[in-house]
């Protein structure tokens, strides 16, 4: 005899329906769980959250504090370097450069790229020199094919040649040169400050100062009265304020003796003028110590 094996069946042969609807809802300890667990999610969500959003609040102002410390030693290097360098400004050249340094002897001005410019009396480099405008000023003089007298000596005895003058640079040594040679030199500098614009040649840093051309303009305004009285010219290594003691300016076997270089103020120069003035010049033996080519300011 077979069985009947439906579970829970009514004498009518149903399911038990009490039994079915009192399982369809969950009991209050169940929705109290239920609610609890609920609960935690939502708190731990907003936890989450919230931590998410100060990570990346910290992100943010990490990378910020990052950017701006980088802005800071950046934009500066970034400003210098990418502001365009203007020969008439030398606060926007790479620093020293308008020094024009060429070293302390031949050797090393050779290797720097520096030759000897009759025009400033000095050892220049490439960038430091017109070329084109020293070659006419090598031009300009008095003499055969417009060509400049040097002397070793202030009373004009002793002739003395470029090459001859180049060679006193790593010694300190001077040459003497007449006014009229001085006044070139201050035109011709005045040409070379104008052409600087197209040349890209840069102003040595003594000759870029007021005092050099309020110096070149009283020459001008105030001339002595003979134009070929002599000047003593001290010839440097490089074009910077720095001026080398002067010491042994062997030439061809003579040794003339060591003049001090003396650093006079423009009234002690123009009492001077005045006093030399009052006993009057007008040989080539005369001469003065000019503080400007000389190095002193």
């Amino acid at each position: 005899m077979a069985s009947d094996t439906s579970p829970f069946l009514t004498p009518h042969g149903g399911r038990d329906s009490s039994s079915e609807e009192e399982n369809e809802y969950p009991t209050e300890k169940e929705i109290l769980s239920i609610r609890t667990l609920a609960a935690r999610h939502h708190r731990n969500r907003l936890l989450y959250l919230t931590a998410n959003v100060v990570v990346i609040l910290f992100a943010i102002w990490g990378f910020i504090a990052f950017v701006l410390v980088i802005s800071n030693v950046a934009f500066p290097i970034w400003q210098a370097t990418s502001r365009p360098s203007d020969v008439y400004r030398p606060e926007t050249l790479p620093e020293g450069l308008n020094r024009c340094l060429c070293g302390h002897t031949k050797e090393e001005a050779y290797s720097l790229g520096c030759i000897y410019d009759s025009m400033a009396a000095a050892w220049l480099p490439a960038e430091c020199r017109d070329d084109e405008l020293t070659d006419k000023f090598d031009h300009a003089g008095p003499g055969p094919d417009g060509q400049w007298s040097y002397y070793l000596d202030e009373n004009g005895t002793m002739p003395i040649t470029k090459v001859e003058i180049a060679e006193l640079g790593p010694k300190g040594g001077s040459f003497w040169a007449s006014q009229n040679w001085h006044a070139a030199h201050c035109a011709f500098y005045w040409q070379k400050y104008k052409r600087m614009g197209e040349t890209g040649a840069i102003m040595e840093a003594r000759f870029d100062t007021l005092h050099h051309v309020e110096h070149c303009g009283k020459l001008v305004l105030k001339p002595r009265p003979d134009y070929f009285f002599l000047i003593e010219v001290e010839v440097r290594m490089n074009g910077s304020f720095d001026s080398k003691p002067m010491t042994d300016t062997r030439v061809g076997g003579k040794i003339e003796t060591p003049l001090n270089l003396h650093d006079h103020s423009h009234e002690n120069h123009e009492s001077h003028e005045e006093h030399e003035n009052h006993e009057g010049h007008g040989s080539n033996h005369d001469h003065i110590h000019d503080d400007t080519i000389m190095g002193n300011r």
